[in-house]
């Protein structure tokens, strides 16, 4: 999680349109790079004593992560050029940047659709014909994955991740929590 976290920002217009599409062609050349990094990854494993083994396989789960990534916004790179564009396809990968980028500030759906100059039913409606889920469902997601991230830093109590994803406070962050994953985010943390 940490390793991909870098580029988040950068690849959350593709993520929902790549998980509808998880299948893509390779060319011979983007497979030998991704084997070049899996080669890698093997490699460090294998080795007896190494003081940074932690970080070496850090960096190399993170470069490995971006090839594949680069791999994938050039594909869509090449699609979109043939594509006319419309406004909701600029829209719609806005909603999904600015929700993965300030979910932990804002959970309102009104707060997104302001941002991007449509109205709350318009954004749900489009959003759940895309991807069958609404806006506000959306956003809850992206906040459990945000709150789970948090939670399993050990250096994080519940309140300090309440206060980190702006709840009004530790009850109502916990009550949001269990009607989402069905345990408290205490259960969630002892689990992990």
């Amino acid at each position: 999680m940490q390793a991909a976290e870098c580029i988040r920002s950068k690849v959350a217009a593709y993520v929902y349109r790549h998980v509808l599409e998880p299948f893509i062609p390779l060319e011979k050349q983007d497979l030998l790079r991704i084997q070049s990094h899996v080669d890698m990854l093997r490699h460090t494993l294998q080795q007896k004593e190494n003081h940074f083994l932690l970080e070496m396989l850090e960096n190399t789960l993170r470069s490995l992560i971006l090839e594949v990534w680069n791999i994938i916004l050039r594909m869509y790179k090449q699609e979109n050029e043939f594509e006319h564009s419309f406004r909701w396809k600029d829209t719609l990968p806005r909603f999904l940047y600015l929700m993965h980028t300030n979910c932990r500030y804002h959970h309102t759906v009104k707060w997104y659709a302001d941002q991007l100059y449509v109205s709350p039913d318009a954004l749900s409606a489009k959003l759940k014909k895309l991807y069958g889920k609404t806006a506000n469902q959306l956003i809850s997601e992206s906040l459990i994955e945000e709150a789970k991230v948090c939670l399993l830093n050990p250096a994080n109590s519940v309140q300090d991740v309440a206060e980190k994803l702006c709840f009004s406070d530790q009850a109502s962050f916990s009550k949001f929590f269990k009607r989402y994953c069905g345990m408290s985010p205490g259960q969630f943390k002892k689990q992990a």
